[in-house]
């Protein structure tokens, strides 16, 4: 196995919006570059973590062309020419397929590591441990290997992967049968007290031919560009193929596309506690909180703030002062142009301000 870490590579997708944590996340400005955490963006800590993986020169980053030197600012260790745009946003197969292609073309043994910058993880130790564990299998085996997380509780937004019997070739892995997309809250409860599910955090793992080879198998319309997209690679057509075909693909996702029909696959069990930042809720249950459960914090650090009989809130803070009387289990996140106020437990709600704003025409919110 003393080959595979040199085909081990790196890919993280950064070119999402993230409505849910609006206002902090707008169009311009996504969640993966706002400082939410030590202030660190989630594309930093991302990128901390695949430094540990692997080297610089073997680390991919795909974004769009509005994010590009956003992502360049805090990808400064990355080479400039692993860095690339998808044209226009067409979900996570093409997006997966497009950094396959770069990777394949440079190393055809390559393994990808693929991650999202939008996930919370510790310790990194573990992560590092379980995600080179995952590499050296798919190097070896030509599958695809996923890390799935255990449930906490029944989540109706969480795809989910059902592997429960043990590989016989490493029982540290569990042989997959299918996944599931986002299942209604009863398969979801039934899902979670069976203890035979796993939450899908994508974090996939494959050789970058399975994946193209998976593409052609299972999305021949999202596929059919890529034997041009190819021989284009370091050409002066590479960017109009890759123009092309991104207009012409559908948008669609690597869980649907590919993951959802796959029946021979292998699950690693993930040792490390792991966040999706999804919303502010998820903010507030990552952070520090004094000891009435407030978390208090802000893009420069700690806002200023006075709470009086108020508890278990976030206040994510800029530059004016708040102040709170008996307020219990709120979101406050206040920014130069717009504030948000609503309950916890109405987090996931907040896509449905976006909608409305883009519904209104009311762009310069956006």
């Amino acid at each position: 196995m003393d080959q595979v870490p040199k085909h081990t590579y790196v890919l993280i997708l950064a070119g999402g919006g993230g409505t849910r944590l609006w206002p902090m996340s707008r169009e311009a400005f996504p969640k993966q570059f706002a400082k939410l955490f030590s202030g660190k963006s989630l594309l930093e800590l991302t990128l901390m973590r695949a430094l540990r993986i692997t080297s610089p020169s073997r680390i991919f980053i795909s974004t769009i062309a509005k994010y590009l030197s956003l992502v360049k600012k805090e990808a400064h260790k990355i080479p400039p020419e692993n860095i690339f745009e998808e044209p226009v946003r067409r979900d996570t197969a093409i997006a997966h397929g497009l950094g396959a292609a770069y990777i394949y073309h440079r190393d055809p043994q390559a393994v990808i590591i693929n991650l999202a910058s939008d996930h919370l993880i510790s310790p990194v130790s573990t992560f590092v441990s379980q995600m080179r564990s995952a590499a050296q299998t798919a190097f070896s085996h030509d599958l695809l290997v996923t890390v799935g997380i255990k449930p906490r509780y029944p989540h109706t937004g969480m795809g989910h992967i059902k592997a429960y019997r043990k590989w016989s070739d490493n029982g540290s892995f569990l042989l997959g049968e299918r996944f599931v997309e986002k299942p209604s809250l009863n398969l979801a409860q039934n899902y979670t007290s069976s203890g035979k599910y796993f939450w899908n955090a994508n974090l996939y793992v494959f050789k970058a031919k399975v994946y193209l080879d998976l593409l052609k198998k299972y999305a021949p319309k999202t596929y059919a560009h890529f034997p041009r997209i190819l021989s284009a690679i370091g050409t002066d057509r590479e960017k109009q193929v890759i123009r092309l075909a991104f207009q012409m693909a559908p948008s669609i996702s690597i869980d649907y596309a590919v993951a959802e029909h796959l029946r021979k696959f292998l699950c690693l069990p993930g040792t490390f506690d792991w966040s999706d930042v999804g919303d502010w809720n998820v903010v507030w249950q990552n952070l520090f909180k004094d000891k009435l459960g407030n978390v208090i914090s802000g893009p420069g650090g700690r806002g200023e703030y006075i709470g009086i009989n108020s508890q278990n809130n976030l206040l994510f803070l800029d530059k004016q002062l708040v102040a709170t009387v008996g307020l219990k289990d709120m979101l406050v996140v206040d920014t130069p142009d717009a504030i948000l106020i609503c309950p916890k437990e109405y987090a996931q709600g907040v896509k449905k301000i976006v909608e409305t704003l883009k519904e209104q025409r009311l762009t310069k919110y956006l």
